[in-house]
């Protein structure tokens, strides 16, 4: 019933079997054309390596969050490898167009943040080094190292 919690949801996790999931998630203009294309990409990509298609869209006034599921059996080494080199390969095809993730799990944060280019990671580095000059917060998180 709508308003009510319950886990219902999490028996997706067994899709596969084993309840493994890793999410990405991507953020881009509120456009029916950007839609269209990121959903293309990420069908294509996650069809190369097996996974299923699940995901959907949050959309706000300007822009859109994308979040895609890949759905994998943690208990097989394969699939898990297999879902994580179908994740990479959305980061580097994503970051190629210009779109990065809005953020990630640690097992991937130093590919993403090199996606934002030297620029960023210069002035994130700079504010940490503000903020936080013994590193002791959340060290290397984002892919920032002081």
């Amino acid at each position: 019933m709508a308003g009510e919690l319950d886990l219902d949801e999490f028996a997706l996790y067994n899709w596969r079997g084993g309840g493994g999931s890793v999410w990405f998630g991507v953020t881009a203009p509120a456009k029916g054309s950007e839609a269209k294309r990121i959903v293309s990409m990420a069908k294509g990509i996650m069809n190369e390596f097996g996974i299923d298609f699940l995901g959907g869209f949050m959309v706000q006034a300007r822009e859109m969050t994308a979040v895609f599921d890949l759905l994998y059996d943690r208990n097989d080494p394969a699939e898990m490898a297999k879902a994580h080199a179908c994740y990479q390969k959305l980061l580097t095809e994503f970051g190629k167009i210009g779109i990065g993730v809005y953020r990630t799990n640690i097992g991937f944060m130093d590919q993403a943040a090199a996606l934002q280019g030297e620029v960023r990671m210069d002035v994130n580095r700079r504010i940490k080094q503000a903020l936080d000059p013994n590193g002791i917060i959340a060290p290397g998180k984002s892919g920032i190292r002081i």
